[in-house]
């Protein structure tokens, strides 16, 4: 099964751009193959702004996103798998949306989905 991180994102993105937002992506920048600038990233997170106008060669896909963006005038290239995606939200306001990195994620943790629905019955 693949993953819906990437549809949220993605979903997230297009609404917060279809009402007059600034999309940004928070990235968990020590994971594994996240490229990022390293000498912009605060406790291990950077915030991006992915809006058009901000980003080139702009790629979102079920398993990374990639995009060429510029950091005081100098163009960088950032690519990151999903996962590492932790958050998306309007510049300015609280609006949006905040993950666990899908890496801490891993750890065996008690199925809830499935103790719910042990718990479903269907009444006729």
């Amino acid at each position: 099964m693949t993953s819906f991180r990437s549809y949220l994102v993605d979903a997230l993105i297009r609404w917060l751009l279809d009402n007059d937002c600034v999309p940004h992506i928070v990235v968990q920048c020590d994971l594994p193959d996240v490229k990022v600038p390293q000498e912009f990233v605060r406790d291990n997170r950077l915030v991006l702004n992915v809006a058009p106008s901000a980003v080139h060669n702009y790629s979102l896909t079920k398993s990374s996103i990639a995009f060429d963006t510029r950091f005081n005038g100098v163009s960088h290239h950032i690519s990151a798998p999903v996962g590492a995606i932790v958050g998306v939200c309007a510049r300015g306001s609280s609006v949006g949306m905040m993950f666990e990195p899908e890496e801490a994620t891993t750890v065996d943790l008690p199925d809830v989905h499935a103790q719910a629905r042990a718990k479903f019955q269907f009444v006729e």
